[in-house]
């Protein structure tokens, strides 16, 4: 109809500018559906969070190996681990732990080091709004790989790559410039040693730090040794067996697909910050040849419910 009414007009319009038009009209019509949607849709969040929980439990129990290697031995023993939000807002000093994992005694630190997901790690820094294209694939655990955990005086530093920082350094450093109380700091290799190296309490809240400041966390909850109605494959170690279930960002435009970019200081959008999908923050802020429109800062931007 729109098209009709262009061509009786007699006027000559770009392809351009008549696709313009239907995305225009497309948005519309997408709104009003939305406004429907919220209307008449009634969603149980706790029913799927409690089915989402008991698929994350019962997926791997009794599960054994197709390779008799990785049988776990009688008399292992399974720890249970929480790991809770970095303490940067203050809403996440009442969550609930965003990830319970199962680890043997006999792995390693850094295998749970490695198994730990944590949307810190996902990021890419740097501002690309002049060269969206350009923006490195490389995330920040890639180039900042340094951490360490804190059990018990010792810090277990992660120094199983060159470009590994002795980040416990600075902290040892501080805490015996002055009597402060912490007497007999000391560090260790993480690769050196297993859980059941490590003389922890349960209960007792321990620490996780990796991104130079980004701190979880980690509370020992169980010590037991494994039964046969555990998972016997030792491959799946760490297990995790339950998530925080997050919602993920929604593009500010169409509302339908994941944010991927957050714009600040944005002329095209009314508020600050904005989210977009990739597709959406191509069409509102670059022309046909790739050239910026307006001002704008863009970010690449990682959603928390990526790990959903």
């Amino acid at each position: 109809m729109m098209f009709d009414n262009i061509v009786k007009e007699n006027k000559v319009w770009s392809y351009g500018y008549i696709a313009f038009l239907y995305l225009l009209l497309f948005c519309r019509i997408r709104q009003k559906a939305l406004e429907r949607r919220e209307e008449t849709v009634i969603v149980d969040r706790a029913c799927r969070q409690e089915t989402f929980i008991y698929e994350m439990e019962s997926h791997a129990i009794g599960r054994r190996p197709e390779d008799p290697v990785n049988l776990v031995k009688e008399g292992e023993l399974v720890l249970t681990l929480n790991i809770f939000y970095p303490v940067i807002l203050q809403k996440h000093k009442l969550r609930k732990p965003y990830q319970t994992m199962l680890v043997l005694g006999s792995q390693k630190l850094t295998e749970l080091r490695d198994s730990i997901s944590c949307v810190s790690d996902l990021q890419i820094g740097g501002e690309f709004s002049n060269h969206p294209d350009q923006a490195p694939e490389n995330i920040s655990k890639d180039l900042y790989k340094s951490a360490f955990f804190y059990f018990e005086g010792v810090f277990y530093d992660d120094r199983r790559y060159p470009e590994c920082s002795d980040l416990s350094s600075t902290i040892i450093e501080w805490a015996e410039s002055r009597d402060r109380g912490y007497a007999n700091l000391r560090s260790a290799k993480m690769e050196d040693y297993t859980f059941k190296d490590l003389n922890i309490k349960i209960g007792f809240p321990y620490l996780y730090c990796h991104q130079g400041d980004c701190e979880h966390i980690i509370i020992i909850t169980d010590i037991r040794l494994i039964h046969r109605d555990d998972c016997l494959d030792r491959s799946l170690y760490p297990l995790l067996t339950r998530k925080h279930w997050l919602w993920t960002k929604k593009c500010f435009v169409c509302k339908m697909y994941t944010a991927r970019w957050v714009t600040n200081e944005d002329s095209l959008a009314p508020q600050d910050p904005s989210f977009f999908c990739n597709i959406c923050f191509q069409m509102l802020h670059y022309d046909a040849h790739g050239n910026k429109l307006g001002e704008f800062l863009a970010y690449p931007y990682v959603d928390p419910g990526t790990f959903n």
